[in-house]
């Protein structure tokens, strides 16, 4: 079928190092744009408005591994079915994107179908963004029919599956409840952080968490803040080869030109030589063009002080530099006094202080200046790792 998808509006648009991307809504990140992702973003806006399949349930660069473990390649498109027996989502129709003008023959049909057939999909689709064509499993068959159309979501569930319905977000604990509800957070909180330093942590993770509140976009010094993004399912590693995988609060900032994400998390923290203590580190992870890790990792237990409810976040400035080890403190607070010099505190860092007498909130001036000072100290630290790599070539 001819299909016109030009109608179907595209993502933001965005520079990264002087090159336009699109802010993937399904991904949450940002592409490159190209003849392909164009087309591919064109028919998610086409399933998103015109099919209405909740963003949720599409899966864009799907690798096929989720399903077969020896199975190494990407779907363009996943639409997903959710299987209440089962309590579990499951492909529905898989979609193959062509940039326009590459032929849509034999190769990419077989393409198409092998990776429906791969995932059980009762529907398969290939498309250029102006001829779609659309086939249907025919159990009676055994295989793959064409047909006029793709069908709206709710006809292609077809009574086998249904839609995944949103989550609510819970209401946030009481101020007084924090302490008492620290083992249900043993996954974000570590065991081993005393209970004075581990409940402003979970207080701060809570309204990092808590999306009815956002920070406000606006210039703050190094950065512009043009979108509080929300929370994003993410993993991170660090220099010592630890991964960190689960929600981080996300920001999508400008900076020196470019646009990248920024996000937050409160998570448990080990140490290879001590691998029985259990500690809290506030992280501040860093998507570029090359890598997505920890720029920062601030260990509660280490560097939050405490005094009459005053909290206080410091950071004492050791930094690793990938394969070359540690960079010198000493270097890196010169950075610090160039570019962000309110944060300086005689030896250490100073990056936020909040009174820990309520629910601490994005929209918080006291959380905000906190976000702030993190963000701005993470994008320096970045910025001396890249002085030292390139001065030790």
């Amino acid at each position: 079928m001819y299909i016109d998808l030009q109608k179907y509006k595209l993502p933001p648009i965005y520079k990264r190092n002087n090159r336009d991307c699109f802010l993937d809504p399904i991904r949450q990140k940002l592409i490159y744009i190209t003849p392909e992702e164009t087309v591919r973003q064109r028919v998610v806006s086409f399933l998103i408005n015109e099919l209405k399949v909740p963003a949720n349930m599409i899966a864009v660069e799907e690798n096929l591994s989720h399903y077969y473990k020896d199975i190494k390649k990407r779907a363009d498109i996943v639409i997903m079915g959710y299987n209440v027996k089962e309590n579990a989502s499951s492909p529905i129709a898989v979609i193959e994107c062509k940039a326009p003008g590459v032929l849509l023959g034999e190769k990419a049909s077989v393409q198409m179908i092998e990776y429906a057939d791969t995932l059980l999909c009762d529907y398969a689709v290939l498309t250029d963004g102006n001829i779609m064509f659309c086939y249907k499993y025919d159990s009676l068959k055994d295989e793959y029919v064409q047909i006029t159309e793709l069908p709206k979501y709710s006809d292609m569930l077809f009574g086998k599956h249904e839609n995944l319905p949103l989550e609510e977000l819970p209401e946030r604990l009481g101020f007084d409840e924090l302490e008492s509800y620290l083992d249900d957070y043993s996954d974000d909180i570590g065991v081993h952080t005393p209970a004075f330093k581990a409940v402003p942590a979970l207080n701060l993770w809570e309204g990092l968490l808590d999306t009815r509140h956002k920070m406000p976009c606006g210039k703050y010094g190094m950065f512009e803040l043009l979108k509080d993004y929300g929370v994003r399912l993410l993993s991170y590693g660090n220099a010592a080869g630890g991964m960190f995988c689960g929600p981080y609060r996300s920001f999508l900032i400008s900076v020196n030109g470019s646009t990248e994400f920024i996000s937050l998390s409160v998570s448990t923290y080990t140490k290879t030589t001590k691998p029985d203590v259990i500690k809290t580190s506030l992280n501040v992870a860093i998507d570029n063009e090359k890598t997505s890790h920890h720029a920062l990792q601030l260990i509660i237990d280490d560097n939050l002080s405490v005094v009459d409810n005053v909290c206080k976040f410091y950071h004492h400035g050791r930094i690793a530099v990938g394969n070359i080890g540690s960079g010198k403190v000493s270097e890196l607070r010169k950075f610090v006094a160039e570019r962000h010099p309110d944060i300086i505190c005689g030896e250490k860092f100073l990056l936020g202080t909040l009174v820990h007498n309520r629910l601490w909130r994005l929209d918080d001036p006291e959380v905000i200046k906190l976000v702030e000072n993190l963000i701005s100290y993470a994008l320096i630290r970045d910025e001396y790792r890249a002085f030292v790599k390139e001065n030790r070539k």
